[in-house]
């Protein structure tokens, strides 16, 4: 098929479904009846240290109030209530219920204007009377600047410190918060097309990430060493392993790594992977990725989006040096996925993350996670994709992709996570293709990968 297998991520990837590991992010995202006293314990039996968007509170203190201003007027972030900081075979002490009411009056007393978080209480369980209280400080829904005595605090790593008058006032200039819903989502890519518009490309795969951008950062250019650490770090990732091994399988024996290529300039930044053959097209799988800052210097507040593009031209190719008919070999599923869960993986690995971090002058630990992609078709989805396993519903009517969104309670870090995630994602690229039994496949695929 389309036209070759896809090397194997990792048994931990695509082998046995391991259990989820709770994050600071997924519990930030999961819906209040999901949280449970064991994903507490989870996250806090790793030892994560204190950081921008984590803090212990052993008791109330009115510094706990301190840590919401700051968090609301930074990443957001949460604030355990009823853990200890201190090592300890057990940290998780508790708080009275009462606790709550008393976080709720001081936020209404000290914050200017009046506003609190998101407070969850979670029962010790065990005949105690105490509390987790899981308190999620959510910055799009704050009114920025949240000022307390006088003053906007902000959050720095592990530690609160006061908003200097540059930091204030781009807090009064902004209309929304980062990491604004809307803002997460990378924009569509553009199908490779002849001038008379039909397609070049069997399909186009696009992720990516849309950072907040640091004040140091929207006054300088994108460092070319920190462009140089992220093509190093794609070039070490689970997508260019996957893109190699697609080559191999084609006879292909060259290979660009990442590396600047087209339209560069001092805010935008192009790098290209690409298989290179002599006949045409002669790059049949490419890779792009760009990270493209706002062209104005100073604004105020800005976001960096990255995007990351798989582009297949193995149609033509086989075309031009295969067998007869060999251009018609339809993509299976299998390889889809494993396209898929190699740019997820790529996107969420911590080099990625750093060198990402590097270029928008913030901290990795508040680089967010994927929230949509896009998968674009040159012929339609059905007559692409391998049918085994897949019925076509009569009268559906043709379908050239999907954008999918993601679920924000998922850590795509996590394999087992990121597995649930692309499960619904081909699910519903199949069902609007008018296609039925992907969710069955899917079960037959992971049941034989655990085997």
């Amino acid at each position: 098929m389309l036209g070759f297998k896809f090397q194997e991520i990792g048994a931990d990837v695509m082998g046995a479904k391991l259990p989820p590991v709770t994050s600071v992010t997924s519990l930030f995202n999961s819906s209040t009846a999901d949280i449970t006293l064991d994903q507490v314990r989870e996250l806090v039996s790793q030892n994560l240290p204190e950081s921008l968007t984590l803090e212990y509170k052993e008791t109330y203190s009115p510094g706990l109030v301190t840590s919401v201003a700051a968090m609301a007027n930074s990443y957001g972030g949460l604030i355990l209530v009823g853990v200890t900081d201190q090592a300890q075979p057990n940290r998780l002490v508790g708080v009275p219920e009462a606790t709550v009411v008393q976080i709720v009056n001081a936020c209404h007393d000290k914050l200017e204007p009046p506003w609190e978080p998101q407070i969850i209480p979670v029962a010790l369980g065990g005949g105690s009377q105490s509390y987790v209280l899981v308190v999620r400080v959510d910055p799009t829904r704050a009114p920025r600047p949240v000022l307390i005595d006088g003053h906007a605090p902000i959050r720095l790593q592990g530690r609160n410190a006061r908003a200097d008058r540059g930091r204030l006032a781009q807090l009064f200039s902004e209309t929304s918060a980062p990491g604004q819903a809307v803002g997460r989502l990378v924009t569509a890519p553009e199908l490779p097309a002849n001038q008379d518009g039909s397609p070049t490309a069997d399909f186009v795969i696009r992720g990516g990430l849309v950072l907040p951008v640091g004040e140091v950062a929207t006054w300088r250019p994108l460092s070319e060493r920190s462009v140089d650490l992220l093509a190093a770090a794609l070039n070490t990732s689970p997508l260019t392993d996957n893109l190699g091994w697609r080559t191999v399988r084609l006879g292909i024996n060259g290979a660009n790594p990442f590396h600047r290529s087209g339209f560069n300039r001092a805010r935008h930044a192009r790098l290209a992977w690409q298989a290179v053959t002599d006949l045409e097209p002669r790059h049949p799988i490419e890779a792009v990725a760009v990270a493209d800052l706002p062209s104005t210097y100073g604004a105020p507040r800005t976001t960096l989006p990255f995007t990351l593009d798989v582009i297949v031209r193995v149609r033509a190719f086989l075309a031009a040096s295969g067998p007869p008919g060999a251009a018609n070999m339809r993509l299976t599923v299998p390889d889809l996925y494993k396209t898929l869960d190699a740019l997820l993986a790529t996107l969420t690995s911590n080099d990625v993350v750093r060198s990402l971090a590097n270029l928008a002058g913030i901290d990795p630990v508040v680089v967010p996670q994927p929230g949509n992609l896009f998968f674009l078709t040159g012929p339609e989805v059905g007559e692409l994709l391998s049918l085994d396993g897949l019925t076509p519903i009569e009268g559906a009517g043709p379908s050239h992709g999907a954008q999918v969104l993601a679920n924000p309670g998922l850590d795509l870090a996590n394999p087992a996570e990121r597995q649930t995630q692309l499960d619904d994602w081909l699910q519903q690229i199949a069902l609007d293709a008018g296609l039925r039994g992907m969710e069955s496949l899917l079960a037959a695929y992971h049941q034989q990968q655990a085997s």
